[in-house]
């Protein structure tokens, strides 16, 4: 039996991308991935075309289409770098209330008990070597921070540590949104780590957590994961829990001593 013949019109010309082309979508790449971060500065030009293996003026073609699509930006007398990626999570009154209510607080971490918990499932199922390398030097890092007390180093490593968890997740927009919500939290304005770890047993029992969430991901083993990221942001809702009763009880005890002082 005769086949029937293929629409004569099913077939698109094969077009050879071009050098700027392919240059472009390799910086797009990376910003994609999350590994040319909003305000990362661009090699210079010369270099930039040394890494590619291109031209200079194919660079430029490809950084001014990089610019026009608003993923790059020039500063004049300085250099090019990864333009503004998104809106602010939140404005500065609405981040203003958050730090000062308890209840905003705490529905910010039920949000970031699911999203971290499919981070660490999905990093334990797509981890590189290299991403299961950093994490483990991460933690390494963190037990030596908490060792020496150095409060503010272990702070910045535990952030540096959830979001490393997510780019090993390997999830575009997992990658954007976090990275928007972790820039709050290393500002303090969620909740002061530090405070956290003046709590007794809280230092300790926080490095363990996070131990056992790389522990989980550097094995593969993706519930594991899930479930001790959930179970370590179950501790600290507990914990700053702790830290606002402790914080009503100290505001309710100089108002009641400044009345018997009056």
């Amino acid at each position: 039996m005769r086949q029937k013949n293929a629409p004569a019109h099913l077939f698109d010309p094969i077009e050879h991308d071009s050098l700027a082309d392919s240059a472009v979508a390799q910086i797009e790449n990376l910003i994609l991935n999350g590994v040319l971060r909003e305000g990362d500065m661009l090699p210079g030009e010369r270099d930039l075309a040394e890494q590619l293996g291109i031209s200079r003026p194919k660079v430029r073609e490809a950084l001014k289409n990089l610019v026009e699509n608003k993923l790059l930006r020039v500063v004049a007398n300085d250099g090019i770098y990864v333009d503004r990626l998104g809106g602010e999570v939140m404005s500065p009154a609405l981040v203003a209330l958050y730090h000062r209510n308890p209840v905003a607080i705490r529905q910010n971490l039920e949000y970031r008990k699911i999203t971290e918990g499919f981070a660490s499932k999905m990093a334990a199922q797509r981890a590189t070597s290299n991403d299961r390398k950093r994490l483990e030097e991460i933690i390494a890092q963190m037990e030596v921070a908490d060792q020496n007390q150095d409060h503010e180093l272990a702070s910045e490593l535990d952030l540096e540590l959830h979001s490393t968890i997510v780019f090993a997740a390997h999830n575009y927009t997992l990658t954007h949104m976090m990275t928007a919500l972790y820039s709050l939290h290393r500002s303090g304005i969620m909740y002061n780590r530090i405070e956290l770890l003046n709590m007794a047993a809280g230092e300790d029992l926080l490095f363990q957590q996070h131990q056992q969430i790389v522990n989980a991901i550097c094995q593969g083993k993706a519930a594991q994961a899930e479930k001790a990221a959930q179970n370590h942001i179950d501790f600290v809702v507990e914990l700053i829990a702790t830290v606002f009763d402790r914080r009503d009880r100290e505001s309710l005890s100089k108002k009641r001593y400044r009345k018997l002082n009056d």
